[in-house]
């Protein structure tokens, strides 16, 4: 099961907002607060509610405990 639906299922759709960027595209210039973290960073970078919270890779687990963190 990819991170999206994942999280979908788990919070709800209206609760959840998913977007991949890829950083090497113009569209990481919608994100200028994330632009500026990219050289210090491991890709790939998880963002949460707009602040950095994991790089190097993808666990579903760490990134669903933060999420369900944020919503108590």
């Amino acid at each position: 099961m990819n991170l999206k639906k994942l999280l979908i299922q788990k919070f709800g759709h209206q609760k959840i907002d998913f977007t991949f960027v890829e950083v090497q595209s113009d569209e990481i210039k919608n994100y200028p607060e994330i632009e500026v973290v990219l050289e210090r960073t491991i890709l790939p970078l998880t963002v949460i509610n707009g602040k950095p919270r994991f790089q190097g890779g993808l666990s579903v687990t760490m990134i669903s405990e933060a999420v369900e963190q944020l919503m108590k």
